[in-house]
């Protein structure tokens, strides 16, 4: 795996491309960097760091390395095909349907909010349950992502 030298791992590309195994390590390497980067703006030194924030960056994390082996073991492992090719537009539909899910989830959690209290605004925002929950419907995300991809692979065209 190369981390700098870029002339290098384009002529690997260009000559030999890399194995399912490698291109799995790479999309694992950079959906856990992006993730932790994410995290440490959110929670970075400006703020105040409490332990649903830690919660939130356990299960986030947790979910997203346990997605991404789940979905390679259910595209074949080292022995599938198009692992990148697959889980890239899958996890682009999956993402929306997700989306779908939350904005209603939310606008009846706000709505819900605003009628008790009167403000308007991110309801709960910082409670575990709605950390929880939020990071569930994530994990299910990446749960039915590998039913996609073990779909795919059963029936793909030899």
């Amino acid at each position: 795996m190369y981390i700098w030298r870029i002339n290098r791992l384009r002529q690997q590309l260009a000559k030999n491309g890399l194995s399912q195994k490698q291109a799995f390590y790479y999309f694992l390497a950079t959906s856990i960097l992006s993730g932790l980067l994410y995290e440490i703006v959110a929670n970075g030194p400006a703020s105040e760091v409490k332990p649903v924030d830690l919660l939130d960056t356990v299960m986030y994390l947790g979910f997203t390395i346990g997605g991404i082996v789940w979905c390679y073991k259910q595209n074949g492992g080292a022995a599938g095909t198009d692992f990148l090719e697959r889980i890239v537009p899958i996890g682009w539909v999956m993402f929306w349907r997700l989306v779908s899910l939350v904005i209603p989830f939310f606008v009846i959690v706000g709505a819900i909010d605003w009628y008790q209290t009167g403000n308007l605004g991110r309801p709960g925002s910082e409670t575990a349950i709605l950390i929880v929950i939020m990071n569930s419907l994530f994990g299910g995300m990446w749960w039915r992502m590998g039913v996609h991809m073990r779909w795919v692979a059963e029936h793909a065209a030899p």
